[in-house]
């Protein structure tokens, strides 16, 4: 049993509260709730006798809340709010959101920096960021994704976005500290930030360096990251140099947060696919929110 029980005469006592206290007026609230305003303040006399404190200060101008009663009603305000909030999310005519699923790098580096845009130009749109650290199928929980394959995947409900291309990157303030970076054997003199993930496969720097033809024999892992997300928020704080994505990429190049030290790039065959769930047809919000996709990695398929 909640001790909110015993600690109030009734839960019909908070709303009554709630609303003398945002009106500032027994009367008003009275109105409100439908009641008379005797038992407005009756009600409120009660509470405040239960709970042994003063809430309201009253002369012949009204009333206004006491400092007790200006605290509880912050709080009995905020609450309501929240319950508002989830019941308006899990109630059937209830705010809709669309959900995308994503990875976290996906989602910091490549959709929290521009999901504003989509938002004002869609205010209509409710959109939810899921993050999760392995590949979702779209379903009734989850509307767009974005996942890696082979560059001739093809099912249905799914668009091309993006190829694979994996070079590194750093930042200007680590390399400006550093020595230059001129050749691949360059980056035996350099920290490289390695992260292993559980769910994703990523490629490795050994793996990297041999497909440029370099010899990956004397890379260390001195420091490994079980989450991609943290190697490339090392470069972003200039700790090392990381193996970067051309479309997650994407942002923090154009601003210079980070750069690519060397020209040397690996296109692995694979690319980047949106897809979205079986129910894309029932709604021109899933399907706005495809054409934005779309159309803000256009550059990447010209």
């Amino acid at each position: 049993m909640s001790k909110l029980r015993s600690l109030v005469p009734s839960t019909h006592s908070l709303f009554v509260f709630e609303a003398a206290a945002r009106t500032l007026s027994f009367k008003r609230a009275a109105l409100e709730l439908n009641v008379t305003q005797p038992s407005v303040s009756l009600t409120i006399k009660t509470m405040e006798k239960h709970c042994r404190v003063t809430l309201f200060k009253r002369d012949n101008r009204g009333v206004r809340l006491t400092e007790a009663g200006s605290e509880l009603y912050d709080q009995v305000r905020a609450g309501f709010r929240r319950i508002e909030q989830t019941l308006e999310e899990i109630g059937e005519q209830g705010t809709k959101y669309l959900s995308f699923a994503a990875s976290t790098t996906m989602a910091a580096h490549w959709l929290a920096p521009q999901v504003y845009h989509f938002q004002q130009e869609h205010p209509d749109i409710r959109l939810k960021i899921v993050v999760t650290d392995r590949d979702v199928e779209p379903d009734n929980e989850i509307d767009v994704t974005i996942w890696i394959r082979n560059r001739d995947f093809n099912r249905p409900n799914t668009w091309f976005i993006s190829d694979e291309v994996i070079f590194p990157v750093c930042s200007p303030a680590y390399l400006a500290a550093h020595r230059q970076l001129h050749t691949i054997e360059d980056l035996i003199h350099h920290q490289l930030i390695h992260s292993s993930d559980a769910y994703r496969k990523r490629m490795s720097w050994s793996e990297w360096i041999e497909l440029v033809g370099g010899d990956p024999s004397h890379i260390t892992r001195d420091i490994v990251f079980t989450d991609y997300q943290l190697a490339y928020q090392a470069a972003l704080l200039g700790e090392g140099v990381a193996l970067g994505w051309s479309f997650t990429n994407e942002f923090h190049l154009a601003n210079g947060s980070l750069i690519r030290p060397l020209p040397h790039q690996v296109e692995t065959g694979r690319a980047f696919f949106l897809v979205a769930n079986d129910r894309i047809g029932e709604s021109d919000k899933t399907k706005k929110l495809l054409e934005w996709v779309l159309a803000q990695s256009m550059a990447h398929r010209s």
